[in-house]
């Protein structure tokens, strides 16, 4: 008797093991970032979050510096079920849902906060569900990537100061469309050559956010830091529709909550190095430009009645008046 009782005692045991072992689950993100960049910290702490607050059921690996491939082929592995995370630019969707194009043209959004404003009006929603319901990407959060400004040999105050530079931007039809309306001469040049062609005069300028201004020593060849905040970029979490679905809602729970701890992370250390650069740059003898954006937005007119034409009249302006 007590025999057949440990026996059963046994089995209870070894099936609550196996049923255990069966809700265990290793998920899987892919990223662009390098290991010590903000989003990869940010992740890094969800994923610590994530196995916490699961018991351990649930880890995250990460896979950074493009190791998975290109964004391009994440996205579609995400898609596929094959890969659960990835990341992306709200505005870098225009691939797949063309409207959200206006999120990455230039001076539509003002900051990172009116940049949630815009995710979370209509507008936004209605890309958010295209994007879940035709591409099974589900978003989970938007964080904070950088603002994009200017570097010269020159101030730039007002547009006229672009007239003629051959100014260096992403082969990004938003940047070069920015680079144009300005008056520059848009010239491409691969990122890791921007810092010779500069040097070389090559170009005269280029873009980026101050983080990666400061990283690839563009101030060596570059006096004038122009804050022209053209371009506000987040990294939106993107998952996987297919493995939101197969997650108890507990566990769905822990992944949203864990993200959004990995994006104040993210938000708080792109912040603080941004304001950190501005001052540092100072005390380097780099002229920093605060120029009055009212200008470059102007010139940027025409542009956006164009998009208004394509995508809605008024669209530009809604979008504007949520700041």
């Amino acid at each position: 008797m007590k025999t057949g009782m440990i026996s059963l005692a046994l089995a209870g045991l070894l099936m609550a093991s196996q049923a255990m072992a069966q809700e265990a689950r290793t998920l899987r993100l892919g990223m662009q970032g390098t290991a010590g960049d903000p989003q990869f910290e940010g992740v890094t702490e969800a994923a610590r979050i994530i196995k916490e607050k699961s018991g351990g059921r649930l880890t995250l690996e990460i896979f950074p510096n493009s190791q998975l491939g290109t964004f391009t082929e994440m996205m579609e592995q995400v898609t596929l079920g094959e890969l659960d995370f990835t990341l992306n630019p709200f505005g870098g969707m225009d691939a797949w849902v063309p409207r959200a194009v206006l999120a990455s043209t230039a001076y539509v959004v003002g900051d990172f906060d009116h940049l949630q404003k815009i995710i979370a009006s209509d507008w936004g929603k209605g890309i958010v569900d295209e994007m879940r319901t035709e591409h099974k990407w589900r978003m989970v959060d938007s964080w904070y990537f950088g603002t994009r400004h200017t570097t010269a040999k020159k101030p730039i105050e007002k547009p006229a100061d672009f007239a003629g530079m051959k100014l260096r931007v992403p082969n990004s039809a938003p940047l070069l469309t920015w680079a144009k309306a300005m008056g520059a001469s848009p010239t491409p040049v691969a990122f890791a050559e921007v810092y010779l062609a500069l040097q070389t005069n090559q170009v005269d300028g280029q873009e980026n956010p101050l983080p990666i201004i400061d990283s690839m020593k563009f101030t060596e060849v570059q006096s004038h830091v122009s804050l022209t905040g053209h371009l506000v970029q987040d990294q939106v979490i993107l998952m996987s529709e297919d493995t939101w679905n197969a997650l108890e809602p507990a566990d769905q729970k822990v992944v949203m909550e864990a993200f959004e701890a990995g994006g104040a992370l993210n938000d708080k250390l792109v912040s603080d190095k941004e304001a950190n650069l501005v001052s540092d740059f100072r005390e380097r003898g780099i002229t920093v430009v605060e120029p009055d954006k009212a200008a470059f937005q102007e010139a940027m007119k025409p542009v956006y009645a164009d998009l208004d034409a394509k995508f809605g009249a008024d669209t530009v302006k809604t979008l504007l008046d949520l700041r």
